[in-house]
């Protein structure tokens, strides 16, 4: 690897001198380094960004507040002059959003590109620059504690090497991908991963809730609500808040009375003292409208024969282009198409390669 300068940035006269070194980049990797063991949203630690001769570390600790900071990045992620790449959006959208209210567009995510051509759809950072470029990166320092100050000259190291391949690596996808007739695709799915800003129904994400019935299903999301919200205020993970198999106890429809709280306080994880009365009144309000969410509807047998057709189908278009299947639809994917919910991923390249897919099922959503 060709040799590289690095730049910590931690006080506001830096932002000024590396400014427009930052911003006349036309391409230029993103990273982000936080801690989220304790805390509702991630606390950014470091942001890396690199045009593959340099590399800028911006300390958002030190540089809180600062309006230079912040606009600076800003300016980057929405200028749509500069290509952005990232390697797995994953939660670096959610910092991002934190330090700049922006995303990066364009965008170009490398572990996406690298599944688009046939690379496993979790493929490392490390693992595809050795492949790609011969270039060996330590890892494993990826959940160390961010936020602590000083940062050890290792860390900075490693944070430097997760930035500075990209725009090679960005490069030689881009001219893959290209060949293959498969860049138009990447460009497709990066866009929509930075629209999808809609949050999933929080009763989706407790493990369990498909076994309940529509009552009890509808006491858990106001449950799930309630805690959503609490964890937000108080900036902490939810199974701090309430664990899951807390609510899911008290979505079943019993007296709720100080015995049956006791019994919760006994349980591991607990229900904790401080919210008997929260959830109490919870689970002591009205019912509302509720319509169970369609990833927790049982599919028919109907809907089961289907969905085992169109993994089939999708599984032998996947091996003909050497591609995982859950890179064109995954299970969850073809789930909602089968129960006939809303799939705009139809509507670009892989509804082109599935063809008369939506003809071919014309009673797709129909119980028997």
């Amino acid at each position: 690897m060709r040799p590289y300068t690095t730049h910590f940035l931690s006080e506001p006269r830096h932002v000024s001198e590396h400014a427009e070194a930052i911003r006349r980049s036309s391409v230029i990797g993103i990273d982000t380094e936080f801690v989220r063991e304790r805390t509702f949203r991630p606390r950014p630690g470091l942001v890396q960004v690199s045009d593959g001769e340099q590399v800028w570390l911006l300390d958002p600790i030190a540089l809180a507040g600062e309006d230079a900071f912040h606009e600076l990045l800003a300016e980057l992620l929405r200028d749509p002059a500069t290509c952005k790449i990232l390697h797995s959006t994953g939660e670096d959208l959610e910092v991002l959003d934190i330090l700049a209210d922006a995303r990066p567009s364009p965008l170009f995510d490398t572990q996406r590109a690298a599944a688009l051509l046939g690379w496993p759809l979790q493929m490392r950072y490390e693992t595809l620059a050795a492949e790609l470029l011969g270039i060996e990166f330590p890892g494993g320092l990826a959940r160390n504690d961010w936020c602590r100050r000083p940062l050890p000259e290792a860390w900075l190291e490693y944070a430097a090497h997760d930035v500075i391949a990209l725009p090679d690596i960005r490069a030689e996808l881009s001219e893959r991908l290209q060949r293959q007739g498969r860049l138009a695709w990447l460009e497709e799915d990066c866009r929509r991963l930075i629209e999808q800003r809609e949050q999933p129904d929080p009763v989706i994400r407790i493990r369990g809730a498909g076994r309940l019935d529509d009552q009890q299903l509808e006491r858990l999301s106001r449950l799930a609500d309630w805690r959503d919200a609490e964890a937000r205020r108080r900036d902490l993970p939810r199974s701090f808040v309430v664990a899951d198999a807390v609510l899911l106890e008290l979505a079943q429809p019993r007296k709720i009375d100080d015995r049956l709280l006791d019994q919760l306080e006994r349980m591991k994880p607990p229900l904790k003292k401080r919210y008997r009365k929260a959830v109490t009144e919870v689970l002591a309000s009205e019912p509302r409208a509720f319509q169970r969410p369609a990833e927790l509807q049982p599919l028919t047998q109907q809907q089961r024969s289907r969905l085992g057709d169109l993994k089939t189908r999708v599984a032998g278009i996947a091996e003909t282009l050497g591609l995982e299947p859950a890179i064109i639809a995954s299970r969850r994917d073809l789930t909602r198409l089968v129960q006939g919910s809303d799939c705009d991923w139809l509507q670009g390249w892989r509804g082109e390669l599935l063809g008369d897919l939506p003809e071919t099922l014309p009673e797709i959503g129909q119980g028997v």
